[in-house]
């Protein structure tokens, strides 16, 4: 139901003029493409394939946005219905990251195991993201759903959010052109912060300011190899890598990674209806909008990916800036990016970036995936002392593990600049 007094400029069901649908479909298809990447290159050099890693990274971007682009087209045209568009989650990167440490990559690694070990992962993700549309069917998130606010969604996606430091950190430890990288991203937007640092790392290529081995290089053989033996026009296909095999110990890691992915979803759904002006979502919605999603989890699982799909926030933001809640708008982007995964070239392109600018995106994005959380707080009623020593100890428990201080300043900053109670800002300064 629409909300009176708003000020947007295009509604869930308007569709707007064809040049203005096309713009600002390829808009949020180029918002999302960092985030697409940063799964595909996690997990092609964590099962340790050898030569054959920037091969299996186009295999896993390509299949990336082939499987975004038809769960966002699913969700936005049979599930919810609002200008959702589905990605990769981080989620399951915890689980992911306790993998990588059982089989390390190292000079006694055995590099023919890699496709075992994708089978392993996309089996067990497989059975463990059928909790998400059974949870659906059987109307239990619906249900659900009305006990979980902001108060339990930020706390659990802050904690989501810094499980995935060690990934980050080892990202922006290959080269300090991470760190150039993650501030390019914060003057600029992605797809034109990327290509400043791609340009930047070219530079220092053929001027040769860094050694011939630096992962900051642009003439990896293999690479260009990569890129010439890829095909123009590829589809991917569930099974690609073989018939998935079910590990119990990922299965039990990965089905607690898709209870915090639909913790994750709720807030986004509710954040999405709440821009978009059409108020509380009924549990029927809800509850179909988890089995369409789960089906998009699921063919993500079969192509290899490595993780379920969840609503990418990034694109909630931008409907907070553009005022365009169009629902054919989100629906392009979704054939934007299933074509761009057919075309394989251009995701041989895409795995050609720099890892250490890659690991500069991974940063930026943890930050904007905390920043909308947070965002959360500002539609809770947290005016009474309660609440406010219920988040103050929220913060306290953050402090105790171990981060860096500039992660918990930045969390300060957030959290001062979304309260507007004078009291609770007050609290948070002296907190902080």
């Amino acid at each position: 139901m629409r909300e009176e007094n708003d000020d947007l400029v295009h509604h869930v069901n308007d569709v707007p003029s064809i040049p203005t649908i096309l713009l600002l479909g390829f808009q949020q298809m180029m918002i999302c493409l960092s985030m697409l990447l940063v799964v595909p290159y996690f997990v092609s050099s964590m099962v340790c394939p050898g030569d054959k890693e920037t091969e299996i990274r186009v295999q896993l971007i390509s299949a990336s946005f082939v499987t975004s682009g038809i769960a966002t087209l699913l969700q936005t045209t049979f599930g919810m219905r609002l200008a959702i568009l589905h990605g990769p989650s981080f989620a399951y990167l915890p689980v992911l990251n306790t993998f990588q440490a059982t089989y390390p990559c190292n000079e006694h690694t055995d590099t023919s195991l890699w496709q075992h070990k994708l089978q392993m992962i996309s089996g067990s993700c497989l059975v463990a993201v059928l909790v998400m549309p059974l949870f659906g069917i059987t109307g239990i998130i619906g249900f659900l759903s009305k006990y979980i606010g902001p108060i339990t969604i930020v706390p659990i996606m802050t904690l989501l959010t810094i499980s995935a430091v060690p990934d980050v950190e080892q990202k922006m430890a290959l080269h300090w052109m991470s760190s150039v990288e993650f501030l390019i991203l914060v003057a600029f937007i992605y797809i034109i912060g990327i290509a400043i640092g791609w340009f930047i790392c070219f530079i220092l290529t053929i001027t040769n300011a860094i050694p011939v081995d630096s992962s900051a290089r642009t003439d990896q053989n293999s690479s260009i190899e990569t890129l010439r033996s890829t095909p123009w026009i590829h589809v991917p296909i569930p099974g690609q890598y073989g018939t998935p095999i079910v590990d119990v110990s990922l299965l039990c890691g990965f089905i607690a990674s898709s209870f915090v992915a639909m913790i994750e979803s709720i807030g986004d759904y509710n954040l999405c209806a709440r821009l978009s002006k059409q108020g509380r979502i009924p549990e029927s919605n809800l509850n179909r909008g988890f089995v369409v999603e789960g089906i998009g989890c699921m063919l993500s699982c079969s192509f290899g990916i490595g993780t379920g799909i969840t609503m990418y926030a990034e694109n909630i933001a931008i409907m907070s800036v553009t005022k365009v809640a169009s629902r054919i708008t989100m629906q392009v982007a979704g054939l934007f990016l299933l074509i761009a995964g057919i075309f394989s070239k251009f995701s041989a392109v895409l795995a050609m970036i720099p890892e250490p600018v890659v690991g500069g995106v991974l940063a930026i994005g943890i930050c904007m995936v905390n920043g909308v959380m947070l965002r959360n707080l500002m539609v809770s009623l947290i005016e009474s002392v309660q609440y406010t020593k219920e988040i103050v100890s929220c913060l306290r428990l953050f402090k105790k593990i171990s981060i860096h201080t500039s992660i918990c300043c930045a969390f300060g900053t957030y959290m001062t600049s979304l309260v507007h109670n004078r009291k609770m800002k007050k609290t948070f300064i002296g907190f902080w």
